[in-house]
């Protein structure tokens, strides 16, 4: 189980993290097009979203998603494409900072697309269960933590009602679209706000708090288990996490491998006399 606060904003903005990696490149799908029928979503400028741009960004169809996701996508890009006209204008990609950052960009996202080609197997139970064993330790909660699950929507009345069909172990506002479910997260203490925590702490697993306005709607926490300071977590508890490091360790090996070969693929020769 990852940390609260940190995937919960990778989850929910993770996709927007790549897109400024494309910068202008991302954005040329979107330039210059004439409305073919009623398929654009947002203009800026000559600039134009058509509903086969927001697929290929978005990796979904604009009528597919929510009312809200769909809204704040298309902000996304609106906010995205201002700043790149901006930045157009006054000419910032010839500046050598700007030049050079997108050179790393552009060199960590082909470093992606060329990993990806390479075969990657998940981890096996065997190897999940050796390493929590190995590092027990390491699963010690040095504070209280509560492991939780999180849901919103844009309506305090849907949340409320939400909250007392949760509470009886239903869930079908979720499945019919009314309810976004945003994942189960581990969280200490310290990483929570003082009411919230004290709220978790008066509460029996199963139960949910009151829905708190959050990101232009409402949200509650159910609460799934509580693992007082001391406790080592459980292998059902750290498991994601273990999966997630081992994926990294993996990840490394096979960057070390793509890079031996294209260092065999292409000739490096260094001339700086005090290079190791």
């Amino acid at each position: 189980m990852t940390s609260f606060f940190g995937l919960q904003r990778m989850a929910r903005y993770g996709w927007i993290l790549l897109l400024p990696i494309l910068l202008s490149a991302g954005a040329a799908g979107c330039r210059g097009k004439k409305d073919d029928g009623g398929n654009v979503l947002a203009q800026v400028g000559s600039r134009e979203l058509t509903k086969k741009d927001f697929q290929e960004l978005c990796g979904a169809h604009p009528d597919s998603l929510h009312r809200f996701e769909r809204w704040r996508s298309i902000e996304n890009w609106i906010e995205r494409t201002l700043m790149e006209l901006e930045g157009e204008k006054r000419d910032l990609e010839k500046r050598p900072d700007v030049a050079l950052k997108l050179h790393e960009m552009r060199a960590e996202l082909f470093s992606s697309l060329l990993l990806s080609e390479l075969p990657a197997d998940p981890p096996a139970d065997s190897a999940v269960e050796r390493y929590y064993e190995n590092h027990r330790g390491e699963f010690l909660r040095p504070v209280d933590a509560y492991q939780i699950e999180l849901f919103w929507a844009e309506h305090q009345n849907i949340m409320a009602r939400f909250r007392d069909q949760i509470q009886r172990g239903d869930t079908s506002m979720v499945a019919a679209g009314d309810v976004t479910a945003e994942g189960k997260w581990l969280a200490e203490s310290r990483e929570l706000d003082h009411d919230l925590e004290r709220e978790l702490s008066s509460m029996k697993p199963g139960e949910a708090t009151f829905p708190r306005p959050y990101e232009d709607g409402f949200r509650i926490v159910r609460l799934l288990e509580t693992y007082p300071a001391g406790t080592v977590l459980d292998l059902s508890v750290v498991r994601e996490e273990i999966v997630a490091r081992l994926l990294f360790e993996q990840s490394r090996a096979r960057q070390d491998s793509l890079i031996t070969s294209l260092r065999e693929r292409y000739p490096v020769r260094i001339f700086v006399r005090d290079s190791l």
